[in-house]
């Protein structure tokens, strides 16, 4: 706890009490309980309790809990759940206003399972719309979303993506048709899609298929004849999204020109946030491995602007049916990455070489878990009115709950949640007893 004109504050085992004074330099403050206790306690081991926020309603405490139960926190409440990661935050805060001035780049987040990249990677999105930018992510699958088909990555990649247009939530579909005002000069897939996109009849079925064709599903069930009315022919002298993974350039260029159009639409920039870019190195085929290792590459050089990538060269890989730039103009991706650390895999360490920014999440330390733990057990007793912890069972609770802690936050989460049901059941008289 910093230097706070906060009155209130609270301690996960003697729970909420009024501040009365500090002593050594603020590092200890007096603390009146509300059990009665009055106690010197390290200002490290308490936290400010501001009252004067919103009360969280039951049914909201009741979908965070839901959500905890997986050791996850609802995108919503993502800023409220964030707890002890105040470096990694401010630069990425950073990142994210280097883009708003138009300068894009990559950042990786390495860190073990369960250690929270997931949940920053949500922290990052949530900034990233408040900050008015479009935004994306794609969590790699060696299955459904493998790197080395980047038709897959672009599906899932537009699929997600998300702006803020007056106080609502857009799609790529609203992106496109607010660019369909703009001239996008001698973009090969834009420039014919934008102007098809003026005069498409979005009441006609043949619409939806078009819009499915754009984002890289499959449209075969609408084209079962040669002539059927809904088969895409020629699409339009649009090029094809091509179902092959040499194309890396054609799908690298596509979503440097959605950078572009955000930018050109003031909204700044592209932030593009990839997920389990571990799966990489699950693709037990060499051939697939090194093509997907090269999109990776492909896709961080783009974010970086290397103007090399912004012309054809014989030395980059290009795909044969129509070889494209891997950058459309000027390239305004904010990139970053999240990954399990593979110190010892020699093209990971060649193509984390191309990064410069490098968050690796250390285990949370105890201030930042209290700060977790206070938090929840709030929302659970919002959750369910009734609920009662008592300072013994509590303390305990706590002790026990740090044992967890070398598991990662998601697993603190979930004992805690686990913990709290059997409490709850056990005030019921639906169990009688629990075991540590």
């Amino acid at each position: 706890m910093s230097d706070t004109t906060a009155t209130c504050v609270s301690h996960p085992v003697f729970g909420e009490g009024e501040v009365l004074d500090y002593r050594w330099r603020r590092t200890e403050v007096l603390v009146k309980f509300k059990s009665g206790l009055r106690l010197w306690i390290p200002v490290s081991r308490v936290m400010p309790v501001a009252h004067e926020e919103k009360p969280i309603s039951e049914i909201s405490a009741r979908r965070m809990i839901e959500a905890f139960r997986m050791g996850i926190v609802p995108h919503q409440d993502v800023e409220d759940f964030t707890f002890g990661r105040d470096s990694e935050i401010e630069k990425i805060l950073s990142g994210l206003n280097n883009l708003k001035q138009g300068k894009g780049g990559v950042f990786l987040i390495e860190g073990e399972y369960g250690s929270g990249k997931t949940h920053l990677l949500e922290y990052i999105h949530h900034q990233a719309l408040k900050m008015n930018m479009v935004t994306t992510r794609c969590e790699f699958d060696p299955r459904e979303v493998a790197p080395n088909r980047p038709k897959r990555v672009w599906r899932e990649i537009v699929h997600n993506l998300r702006f803020i247009n007056q106080d609502h939530e857009n799609s790529f579909r609203d992106l496109l048709r607010k660019a369909s005002e703009l001239s996008i000069p001698e973009h090969c897939f834009y420039t014919p899609l934008l102007a098809k996109l003026k005069r498409l009849d979005e009441s006609n079925l043949m619409a939806e298929v078009f819009w499915q064709w754009i984002e890289g599903e499959s449209t075969k069930e609408y084209a079962v004849e040669y002539r059927s009315p809904y088969r895409i022919r020629g699409g339009y002298r649009i090029p094809a999204l091509y179902d092959f993974s040499t194309a890396a350039d054609f799908y690298c260029y596509n979503i440097s020109g959605l950078s572009y159009i955000a930018q050109k639409l003031e909204l700044h920039g592209l932030v593009v946030l990839i997920d389990e870019a571990e799966t990489v190195t699950h693709l037990w085929d060499i051939i697939a491995f090194t093509r997907g290792m090269n999109f990776l590459e492909g896709l961080i050089r783009t974010a970086l602007d290397d103007p090399e990538l912004k012309k054809i060269d014989s030395r980059l890989i290009h795909n044969q049916v129509r070889p494209t730039p891997y950058i459309y103009q000027d390239s305004y991706i904010l990139l970053v990455i999240a990954t399990t650390p593979m110190p010892y895999d020699y093209t990971y360490i060649k193509l984390t070489n191309f990064i410069k920014h490098r968050l690796s999440l250390v285990q949370l330390k105890e201030k930042a878990l209290i700060e977790a733990f206070n938090r929840l057990t709030l929302v659970y007793s919002r959750a369910y009115p009734g609920f009662i912890l008592n300072d013994s069972e509590k303390k305990q609770f706590f002790v026990n709950a740090l044992k967890k802690k070398d598991e990662g936050i998601r697993f603190f989460i979930k004992y805690c949640v686990e913990v709290l049901d059997l409490i709850r059941l056990r005030q019921l008289g639906v169990i009688k007893k629990i075991s540590n």
